[in-house]
């Protein structure tokens, strides 16, 4: 009987984070890109629910990159 069970590691990676790494929002990223509240790091695109949470992650990306909220 074959697996059909389908892992993440199966998967292709996310390339665009739909939660805002700072405070854990869910962002709509159409909304996002319109209101210029994307950013691309380290090979990732993320979405920020408002300018603030935007400020913060300028001011540590690496912080909120590697130890922020889980991804989808």
């Amino acid at each position: 009987m074959a697996n059909d069970t389908v892992t993440s590691a199966d998967l292709e990676p996310e390339t665009e984070i739909r939660i805002d790494p700072v405070c854990g929002s869910d962002v709509d990223v159409a909304t996002a890109r319109d209101r210029d509240l994307m950013l691309d790091f380290a090979g990732r695109t993320y979405a920020f629910c408002g300018p603030r949470c935007r400020d913060r992650f300028l001011s540590e990306p690496v912080v909120y990159a590697v130890a922020g909220r889980d991804e989808p």
